[in-house]
């Protein structure tokens, strides 16, 4: 699961990604050349936290989620076609966006709108994403008066798009019209499930007042995430009651970006290791099982499942068995956000 940090020129981008990846500083790539960089970072998971302690593993692993900045933008790219012919570059294979919104002052640049910086990186999504159907309408019609045939369902799909895109509706609206398999090659910008960070002063934890059917919003004050992300774990505590931060908001933005897919997480669990996988939700037993490899999917007999909150609620997985909680399920199962699994198998 790949997100993309896209945002305007000095919006606060490298500081969200170093603060959710706790890298120091920013690379500069030699030569001037926008690199991306990606890091990768655990989910983190209080189901994940119990079951360690429950089974006390050799090794805990988390879910997890990877991050791509641009950097060597020298102080971000202010002309917009420049920038967006950066994201289109780079930044359409991602799964998601978070998009950092300016909300502190900077003596350099005018007053902060964050709903000003959102909307106009939202149009120029949607001025892409139409100048792409263009273009393939174009080609539909020149090769149609060559004589070829072209599936009816694509253009019917291309003109649906541009419907919503002329009336300044961005593709994640309806995503069973982006996502549908006759368009899955064009990886429009505006289908992208979207995550809007404020990026807020040290000082201001308010959310100003915006909001978007199409995107999810949330304050972080990026700067300040950053210094304690950075701190070792004793000094971050500290740093956090000086601040009065209860929870930290990387850990949400995280969190969130998880959840912005519509993944799923099972687990699996034993003295060796306890386990986080990811899934689509409601992903079928079986497949679930080629996630681990792909001959348990193969060999697949049964699946061993219990609930985490069952298993919580019973203590242990022996006293969630003699309660008749745990249960075996076919490769049909559709497996849910939380299932503890044993698969049963033979090669």
């Amino acid at each position: 699961m790949k997100l993309g940090i896209i945002g305007l020129g000095k919006s606060g981008k490298t500081t969200i990604f170093n603060a959710l990846t706790r890298r120091t500083g920013e690379s500069v790539p030699p030569g001037g050349q926008v690199v991306p960089v990606l890091g990768v970072v655990p989910v983190p998971d209080p189901r994940v936290d119990w079951l360690s302690e429950l089974y006390k593993p050799k090794k805990t692993t988390y879910a997890q989620v990877t991050y791509m900045d641009l950097q060597g933008m020298a102080g971000g790219i202010d002309n917009k076609q420049e920038y967006m012919a950066l994201l289109l570059n780079h930044m359409r294979p991602m799964d998601a966006f978070l998009m950092v919104v300016r909300n502190f002052s900077d003596p350099s640049m005018d007053p902060p709108s964050v709903e000003k910086d959102f909307r106009e990186l939202e149009e120029e999504f949607i001025i892409a994403d139409l100048a792409t159907i263009e273009r393939r309408l174009e080609k539909i019609e020149m090769e149609q008066k060559r004589g070829k045939k072209i599936p009816a369902t694509e253009k019917e799909l291309l003109d649906a798009c541009a419907e919503l895109l002329n009336a300044e509706i961005p593709l994640r609206t309806k995503p069973e019209l982006a996502n549908a398999p006759e368009l899955r090659g064009f990886t429009f910008l505006s289908s992208k499930p979207l995550l809007v960070i404020v990026n807020n002063s040290d000082d201001d934890e308010m959310l100003p007042d915006i909001s978007s059917s199409s995107a999810d919003f949330m304050v972080v004050r990026g700067k300040l995430e950053m210094e304690m992300a950075q701190l070792p774990e004793e000094e971050a505590r500290a740093f956090q009651q000086d601040f009065g931060i209860v929870e930290s908001a990387v850990d949400r933005v995280i969190q969130h970006s998880f959840s912005l897919l519509r993944l799923a997480t099972f687990f699996t669990v034993g003295d060796d290791e306890v386990k986080a996988w990811t899934i689509t939700r409601n992903l079928p037993a079986q497949e679930s099982a080629g996630v681990i490899h792909s001959d348990i999917q193969r060999g697949f007999i049964r699946a061993e499942v219990v609930a985490y909150e069952d298993l919580r609620s019973a203590g242990d997985y022996a006293a969630a068995r003699k309660q008749g909680l745990v249960r075996l399920e076919g490769k049909t199962y559709p497996v849910q956000d939380g299932d503890i699994i044993h698969f049963r198998f033979n090669v």
